[in-house]
């Protein structure tokens, strides 16, 4: 049975029937019989058995309370009185007429009082239950009353037993009161009172417009006002839910995102054979050719919405697209099961509103077939997680600087937001952030450095002496002479294991003797390490310390780790101000992944002015750095934009990411070939491109291969996998964004204020 129990009633009021008697009853109610624990444990006597059944006969739904459910496991003297008692309650203005019924709760012991009655109401709202009363006597309006009841066990553990919490919790809703009732903020009144009752505490509510013609409830409202209760009340158990407390839930949860990834695997790297859903969008494709005005699905005729919901149930008749479906409702269910016991039939996908943009996909679908638009995919980039590359082969210069110092204490630029100008693409530059104040000589002299030097010989691959074991024994030699570029050389060896047997402990422990004395490097390699978590345990707070003194020290590449994580936000708190500055020095510093951020940013307008010039300035600069993202995201602008357009460009450009391994733009330049797209059509080299693009593992090559050996339509084809694409990334957008949520919660408050106070210690302020 449902934890929490609610009953919403409509009252239109009459001359027979005035409402402010129920103020006054839910405020004052009194005259309960009392009885005592022994008495309660007697079997329910025949006149309290006679009134339950005729109670039930006129009341069936009563039957849904808890007090019922509680009186059928044991019927004795103190149940049935609950229930009795509850049910009468419940249904007051049909018991009694209205004089009676205003008397009936006159001053009830059990309704816990904040004054000389039991009534509440916003925040410094002073509550006049005589006004109250007069003022719903005389409502010729709506009025709405509510009983929100929980169990005794849940409200002791909650802490809902005491009526303070249930009025401000109410105090919480006030914004859901309006948007549920549909009643301005300005007009909107309410009133409500807590009833300890021995069993299940619950409250009363009254709500109602100052404009008697404002306001209605709908079966959505209800809901939504439900499910906002539970959330309130249960929050405790909804984050115990939300976090997988549980053995079970942790297992269902993981499970259900080991199988939405391998899903969108599958359907991201094989070919979609369905000649149901090309003849239905070709179809589709036909009709909106003579259809004017616009083209959304609001817009269109009933018969052509029709056809566009069979394209939307095709798609999701697909095994791969049901199971998502399956574990979207399971993850769901699983939630509403915290205040109801039924739940909300599942509906075909078509008629899902949750997932209402696939429609307008569907649609654009045909329009390039009917107007014979050129369609250019996005590329699948690598897990954003993925911040750098998994090792920078850092210059000789950056590692090893002819002195070594200690952190300026100067303060750092705040408030950092590019300027208009700042655009533009410079030449190398100084890092814009405090670099030393002081250094201090290395004595190249010394017993450790020549040791430090031996072991770099040692480790040289294409040497004949290349002898890693004799590298860690010189390289530990010198680590514990204090030489901090040996420490770090050590402990990234360590780290990678790709010379030496990995030793995560001992790495760990080098790189943060290296961290200690303000060597970047190790600040950079072990804060990332702690950042990502795969290694070593997770720790953002110590991560984002370690990096942020790496970069004020000028490292490009803890630049840009830090730029990715404040963007994203899923590592560390969000931070887009933070974000920009990082990742903007890291483009200055000529570093290619972070030009291509950057210029992704400026080309789609995310946090930045759009400007597709500055884009492509740094998009061509981190092409020119093999960056394979970067120059097919050129290429793409060049083909697309009507301002830019230019061919050679576009072909230079996805030959540049070609050759640097980007199977997307081998995809691209085949279509371009095959279909004959600004370039003379030549099947010989489109088939070229698209098998070495295929056999690089991309769905879309794959999938025009198929189609051209099958004699199917080129654009027919290729639409119906993308919209099959586009639909499984709408289901896993949807599970990240509640993993999203699951980390915030996890994240508690706690970590979140130290990771502030750490970064104000430091002089990080945001931005």
């Amino acid at each position: 049975m449902a934890r929490l129990i609610t009953k919403f009633k409509f009252v239109k009021p009459t001359r027979k029937m005035r409402l402010g008697g129920y103020a006054e009853y839910i405020a004052k109610r009194e005259g309960v019989e009392r009885i005592d624990k022994s008495q309660r444990l007697l079997p329910a006597t025949q006149k309290q058995t006679d009134l339950i059944r005729r109670l039930i006969k006129d009341f069936p739904d009563s039957k849904k309370a808890f007090e019922y459910e509680d009186y059928l496991k044991n019927k004795t003297v103190g149940f049935a009185s609950d229930f009795i008692s509850r049910t009468i309650e419940d249904h007051a203005d049909q018991c009694m007429n209205v004089k009676t019924y205003a008397d009936y709760i006159a001053t009830r012991p059990r309704a816990e009082r904040f004054g000389s009655h039991g009534l509440f109401t916003d925040d410094s709202v002073p509550v006049q239950l005589s006004k109250v009363s007069a003022e719903l006597n005389h409502h010729n309006g709506n009025v709405w009353t509510a009983i929100v009841s929980i169990r005794r066990e849940d409200a002791e553990r909650l802490g809902y037993d005491q009526g303070k919490r249930w009025r401000d919790m109410l105090r919480s809703q006030t914004q859901n009161f309006s948007d549920a009732f549909h009643i301005p903020m300005r007009n909107l009144k309410w009133f409500a009172a807590f009833h300890n009752e021995s069993y299940h505490p619950h409250v009363h509510l009254i709500v109602y417009s100052t404009d008697p013609a404002e306001g209605f409830l709908s079966k959505d409202g209800v809901e939504k006002l439900r499910a906002s209760f539970a959330k309130d009340i249960f929050a405790q158990d909804l984050h115990s839910l939300y976090v997988a407390q549980t053995e079970h839930r942790d297992a269902l949860r993981v499970q259900s995102r080991a199988q939405i990834a391998e899903i969108i695997s599958q359907i991201n790297h094989g070919v979609y054979d369905n000649l149901e859903v090309e003849n239905m969008l070709l179809l589709l494709a036909q009709r909106l050719a003579d259809t004017s005005g616009k083209k959304v699905y609001g817009y269109l005729k009933a018969d052509d919405k029709g056809l566009v919901d069979a394209i939307v149930d095709e798609l999701a008749a697909d095994s791969r697209i049901s199971r998502l479906y399956d574990l979207w409702y399971e993850q769901r269910e699983e939630i509403l099961r915290t205040y109801t016991d039924t739940m909300p039939e599942r509906i075909p996908l078509s008629e899902n509103k949750e997932f209402k943009s696939i429609k307008n996909a569907v649609i654009q679908e045909a329009l390039n077939l009917s107007l014979h638009r050129f369609s250019v995919e996005e590329p699948i980039e690598p897990d954003e997680l993925a911040l750098t590359e998994s090792m920078p082969k850092e210059r000789e210069d950056d590692v090893f600087p002819p002195t070594q110092g200690v952190i300026s204490q100067e303060p750092r630029q705040e408030n950092y937001q590019p300027s208009a100008d700042s655009t533009e693409l410079p030449s190398k530059s100084e890092p814009f952030v405090a670099l030393y104040q002081h250094r201090d000589a290395i004595d190249f002299n010394s017993y450790a450095f020549k040791l430090y030097q031996a072991a770099k010989e040692l480790l040289n691959r294409d040497s004949e002496e290349y002898d890693p074991d004799r590298a860690v024994a010189m390289l530990t030699a010198a680590a514990e002479e204090g030489l901090s570029i040996a420490q770090y050389r050590l402990g990234k060896l360590l780290l990678l294991g790709t010379d030496v047997e990995q030793s995560i402990e001992d790495a760990v422990f080098w790189l943060g003797k290296a961290a200690e004395q303000e060597n970047e490097w190790a600040q950079y390699l072990l804060g990332k390490t702690l950042l990502r978590g795969e290694l070593v345990a997770q720790d953002s707070v110590h991560a984002m310390e370690l990096l942020e003194a790496s970069y004020r020290q000028g490292n490009r590449y803890a630049a840009y780790t830090l730029g990715k994580a404040y963007l994203d936000g899923r590592l560390l708190p969000q931070d887009i101000p933070a974000a920009l500055e990082r990742l903007f020095f890291s483009a200055q510093e000529e570093f290619a992944p972070a030009q291509y951020q950057y210029g992704k940013l400026l080309y789609h307008g995310e946090h930045l002015p759009r400007d597709i010039n500055a884009a492509l300035r740094y998009l061509e600069a981190a092409a020119q750095g093999k960056n394979p993202y970067a120059a097919a995201l050129a290429a793409k602008i060049y083909l697309t934009d009507e301002a830019h357009k230019s061919i050679t460009d576009t072909i230079r450009l996805f030959q540049l990411a070609a050759e640097n391994g980007s199977d997307y733009a081998e995809c691209m330049l085949g279509k371009l070939y095959l279909f004959g797209h600004e370039v003379e059509q030549d099947i010989r080299l489109a088939l070229y491109w698209l098998e070495a693009s295929a056999g690089h593992g991309n769905q879309y090559a794959a999938q025009l291969l198929h189609s051209y050996h099958t004699g199917r339509i080129w654009g027919c084809s290729l639409g119906a996998l993308r919209l099959l694409q586009q639909l499984a990334r709408t289901f896993d957008e949807r599970e990240q964004e509640q993993n999203r949520n699951l980390k915030l919660m996890k994240a508690e408050r706690k970590l979140l204020q130290k990771i502030e106070e750490k970064r104000q210690a430091h002089g990080l302020k945001h931005g």
